[in-house]
């Protein structure tokens, strides 16, 4: 973890903390833990829209035959104050996560804990946040005007109610656009480091593991937001779009964990058949020695031993376990609400037969 790093690392990355990006930045000045500043987001967002609700005399909750229900706007602000919470907050747990393995990574570059700290500040290098700012800005005012104040905008509701929503929408269609800058930002300097830094020491290839780590919890980003974004459809029958909206976040996820995990296996590729080339050319000199040299056979034997052994290396940056924990995420966080879609479906089929 970060109090396990020499302190002059500790105290560079605490520095650069308070220059990270600005969703970073609101759990690095917070005074609370990660959890419940993410919590208070969450309070503050459904607060504000409760209150406004509220002063525009619009229902919080109305009355049905099985009892008192939260209306529907009501819900579909619950659940966007709660998938822009996820999203804030994935990515602060994903980003310290990564950075508790900073010791692991600085021993398989060549640049060493000073790369190592690098990789593990919260804001990628040549991020351009102004100019996504900017496009997402763009990109929100357009939606919020088709959604919510066009002739065609669906929701009923008074203007404060309608500019809280404007705002929510804006917040998070400029975050998700500065989301794909960081990530191109941040995966174009993977890759320069994976082809220029990263040490393929083939008897320690399970030292690369933290990669195949650090993949999985970048896509754990896209399967949590994917659940949350299944909240929208809970109760609702599964449609095409429904399916394709999952079926798409599942494919982001795997793409962004196998992405990087396809180019180290094919750095492991090359640097073992480089190693096995040698090896064999090796033994073909011993066969030819054999006959003249008393202590061939016995280095024939040796290198043998250690062709068979870098034969046997794994040519994948990752382990069982991780793998598993991939599939678990996919799983758990999209079939529940398949799961409870499909016996609704099934439920009403049946019932109408």
């Amino acid at each position: 973890m970060a109090d396990s790093l020499p302190i002059e690392v500790a105290d560079e990355l605490r520095r650069s903390d308070r220059e990270a990006y600005f969703e970073q930045r609101i759990f690095v000045l917070s005074p609370f833990g990660t959890t419940s500043t993410a919590v208070l987001i969450f309070a503050l967002f459904a607060l504000s829209y409760l209150l406004l609700a509220s002063a525009s005399g619009m229902p919080i909750v109305s009355q049905t035959p099985s009892g008192i229900a939260v209306g529907h706007t009501t819900r579909l602000a619950l659940i966007l104050s709660l998938m822009m919470t996820v999203i804030l907050w994935v990515q602060r747990v994903v980003r310290m996560r990564q950075r508790g393995d900073t010791l692991l990574v600085a021993r398989v570059l060549r640049g060493g804990m000073a790369q190592a700290m690098e990789i593990s500040k919260l804001s990628p290098m040549g991020a351009r946040l102004v100019a996504a700012s900017l496009i997402g800005a763009a990109a929100g005012v357009a939606f919020d005007y088709v959604l919510y104040f066009s002739p065609a905008a669906q929701l009923d509701a008074e203007l404060g109610v309608r500019l809280w929503f404007s705002f929510i929408t804006l917040l998070m269609v400029m975050t998700f656009v500065r989301g794909v800058e960081l990530t191109r930002t941040g995966a174009r300097s993977t890759v320069e480091i994976i082809e220029n830094e990263l040490v393929i020491d083939l008897l320690r290839i399970d030292e690369l593991a933290v990669w195949g780590r650090s993949s999985a919890r970048f896509a754990l980003i896209w399967f949590v937001i994917s659940a949350a974004s299944c909240l929208l459809f809970v109760s609702s029958e599964i449609t095409l779009f429904t399916v394709i909206l999952l079926a798409g976040c599942v494919a982001m996820g795997i793409a962004a964990f196998m992405g990087l995990m396809v180019r180290i296996h094919r750095k492991i590729v090359r640097v073992k058949a480089v190693e096995l080339e040698r090896v064999r050319g090796e033994i073909s000199v011993m066969c030819s020695l054999i006959a003249t040299d008393a202590d061939a056979a016995q280095r024939m034997q040796g290198l043998l031993a250690y062709e068979a052994r870098i034969a046997a290396v794994r040519e994948w940056p990752f382990d069982q376990t991780t793998v598993m924990r991939v599939a678990a995420s996919a799983g758990i966080l999209t079939v529940p609400w398949f799961g409870q879609a499909l016996a609704a479906f099934i439920v009403e089929k049946l019932g109408g037969a």
